[in-house]
Parts: C-alpha cells; structure tokens; sequence
C-alpha cells in the first residue's frame, strides 16, 4: 500500500472499514472497541506505518496539565536554585500548552516540614510530581505510595532510589562520583597522604541528602582499596550554628596542623576555603575539592582557596527533567528511566569554560 505523507483519521477510518470514531478510540487507548475492529484498524496502521502525532494530539485537548514539585529550601546561589530554574525554564519550553506549575520546598533537615510539603502538594491536585528526595527512606516512601495509590507519575531528581518506580531520573550516580572524587585526591596526594578530612555540613545529626551519603560511601570504598594506609578524618559542621562553623575549623587546624587534604561533597567548601584564607593566612596551603560550581565555590577556585570542584550541570537537570514528564504525562511517549548525568572536574585553569 502507498504511504501518503498526510495521513487523517478519515483515511484509516475508510481503509479499515470501521468508522472514524472507532479509529480515534483506537489511536487513543480508549475502550468500546471490539477485537475484530482493532485488529483491522491496527492492520492499517501497520501497513502504512502510521506514526502518531503525539504534540498535535495533546495540543488538541485544551488541557490544562497541572505539575508540581517538591525541592528542599535553598539559597539564591545554590545547587538547587539552579535545578529550579531548570524546572521553570521546562515550562516555558511548551508555552504553546496550558500548564500550571507550582513548586513546594521543605526544610532538608526536618521531616516534619517534608511530610507537611507533601500534604500541600497532593491537595493541590496535580497530574504530575517532580520530587527532590528526602533522606529519610520510610518517608520518602509513604509519599510515593500515596502517589501511587493516587496514580500519579512522578520523577526523581539528585537522589536516585532503586526502590522506586519513577518515571525517570535525572542526577549523578552517586557512589561512581564518590570513587571519582577519591581518585582525584589520590593523584593530588600521590597516594602518600596520611590523613584527608571529610566537612560535613550537618542538621538533625545527619547530611541533607542520600546523593552525599553515598558520595561518602564511594569515596570510603575507593580510598580503602586503593589508599588502605591512609586514615580519613570527620569534622561536622551545623546547618544551624554558622558561627559555630568558624570554632569547630579553627580547633580542628589547630590541633591538626598537618592535615592538609580535605574534601566535602556538597556545596559547602567554600565554607573551609574562606575560613582559612581569612582566619588562619599563616596555615599551609590545604588541598581541598568541593561539589557544585555556585558562585561561591567558583570564587574560591580562582582565588586559589579551593582547588578541584566536581559540578553535574544542575540547571540542566531540571530542564530536562520537567521535558521528560511532559513527553511521558502529555505526549504519552514512554521514557528512559534512569539518565546519569556527567561527572565533570573543575579547576582554576578550565572553570570559565564550564557553563550550566
């Protein structure tokens, strides 16, 4: 049969034999459709190889599709203000479409403020959730079983959970960036250090996320293998005591003069890098590598204060995050699940090359 370069639903409707409002049931996924008229309709649209419209169909509707997300709080210069931005740049991508989005953050720290964020959102009524995980494993999972129970898609972003069913995902792969992060310091050391501290930025006595959890864990695992000797220090800073943060690094310099390696794995380091250029200029250069190029971190970079960032594109993150739901929830065209993103190695030499 001759492929026609515009094919109606009156087209396939006159060459299956069925009526125009059979095929439209058909093209849709909808019932009421008996098994004799799909297999003619489908016979059809195998001999001609029919690719659907997907864009003029949902355009068509007249929908509204209403999305949302749940981000924890963040600064303006921060990892997840860039993912946000992301997000709302996705949703001007199809302006030609009515679409609401609405966007919910917790506290990273607190459960309490996740599990209430997550109550405002399903009142809400979305059609479609993008979730920044929490920590907390048990309530991240009530909140997707009520998703779930709901039929609501959803998609993951930073955090990726292997016990869940997302849509899609979109972030690093956790523990390979952590191994990274260990070779690096490993070739920065020469494999002699004796000592390199882990900074965590800590809040209700954990980190903010499972993504720095298991960066830690692959970091641990590749220094154990390849650096055995090696011993690796802990110095916790508090999300809630700022001031505190600069008495925790003086004593901790101070009675550990000769640790000059460390590294944090979210996008803290700034934090030590100015600490010590300003609190203690008189201290041997420390070697320090840090995630996420936020304007902070860049600084410290070129002032010589910070010396390896790793960054994962965040603004593109969100963007194509918010551009996979879409295509999943209003276009109806299935989605990859998992998408990795880069693992890049910024320095003074190639950071203003790196853009987001």
């Amino acid at each position: 049969m001759e492929i026609q370069s515009k094919i109606r639903i009156k087209d396939i409707a006159e060459m299956s034999g069925v009526s125009v409002g059979t095929v439209d049931r058909v093209l849709h996924g909808r019932t009421n459709v008996s098994k004799r008229a799909l297999e003619k309709v489908q016979k059809v649209l195998d001999e001609i190889n029919y690719v659907p419209n997907h864009y003029a169909s949902a355009l068509a509707s007249n929908k509204t599709h209403k999305f949302a997300a749940i981000l924890p709080m963040h600064e303006a210069d921060s990892y997840w203000a860039r993912v946000e931005k992301g997000l709302v740049d996705g949703v001007k991508y199809f302006n030609d479409f009515k679409i609401s989005f609405k966007i919910f953050q917790y506290d990273p720290f607190n459960d309490e403020s996740f599990k209430a964020e997550c109550d405002n959102l399903i009142a809400s009524q979305p059609d479609a959730v993008i979730i920044g995980p929490i920590f907390n494993f048990n309530i991240m999972k009530g909140f997707v079983d009520r998703l779930e129970e709901k039929s609501l898609p959803y998609a993951l972003l930073d955090s990726n959970w292997s016990e869940f069913n997302p849509v899609t995902f979109y972030g690093q792969d956790s523990l390979k960036s952590g191994e990274f992060s260990g070779r690096i310091m490993q070739m920065a050391t020469k494999g002699d250090a004796n000592e390199i501290v882990i900074f965590r930025v800590m809040g209700e006595g954990r980190v903010a996320s499972r993504q720095q959890m298991n960066r830690e864990v692959g970091f641990r695992n590749y220094m154990k293998e390849h650096c055995p000797k090696c011993k690796i220090l802990d110095v916790n800073l508090y999300a809630y005591d700022k001031p505190g943060m600069k008495k925790i690094l003086k004593t901790f310099f101070t009675q550990n003069p000769d640790v000059v390696y460390g590294l944090s794995f979210n996008s803290s380091i700034h934090l030590v890098g100015n600490f010590l250029a300003s609190e203690m200029p008189s201290h041997k250069h420390v070697t320090l590598l840090g995630y996420d190029a936020v304007d902070a971190n860049v600084k410290c970079i070129k002032e010589g204060k910070v010396d390896f960032l790793i960054a994962q594109h965040p603004h593109d993150q969100g963007l194509n995050c918010f551009r996979s739901m879409f295509n999943a929830c209003v276009l109806h065209i299935k989605q990859k699940r998992d998408h990795y993103v880069s693992i890049e190695l910024l320095t003074k030499e190639n950071i203003d090359f790196y853009t987001d």
